[in-house]
């Protein structure tokens, strides 16, 4: 396990790709798990879903790094909150799911604004 501060710019971005993989997942759990009852917030989440998965960040890597991305997972590096999986939260309730939508976008931002002190590469900040 390594701390952000010790990851390299090729890892920083590998790890942001990872990181927005998984958040469109979750998204998408959310907007499945809120369809019936929430048809209207399951319809934004999906529209978030859609908008994670538009990122090019996995373009930018394989300009700078080449086609291997190595799998750096959020377990991987140290200071990263441990996020129940939201498949085995059923049913989901609309201010749990506000919540933890509101708590992943935090960590992403805290996340981005570090790697960005990190990185020296301007493309990759």
């Amino acid at each position: 396990m390594k701390n952000l501060n010790e990851l390299s710019e090729r890892e920083i971005l590998a790890m942001a790709i990872s990181l927005e993989e998984e958040d469109e997942r979750v998204y998408a759990d959310f907007a499945e798990g809120l369809r019936r009852n929430f048809a209207a917030s399951a319809s934004i989440f999906e529209s978030i879903r859609t908008e994670e998965s538009g990122h090019r960040l996995i373009e930018l890597y394989r300009q700078k790094f080449g086609e291997h991305t190595p799998l750096i997972r959020r377990q991987d590096v140290k200071g990263f909150v441990q996020r129940r999986p939201a498949w085995l939260v059923r049913p989901l309730g609309l201010d749990n799911v506000r919540k933890q939508a509101s708590a992943m976008e935090v960590e992403i931002r805290r996340f981005y604004e570090r790697a960005a002190e990190r990185a020296q590469d301007a493309g990759i900040r």
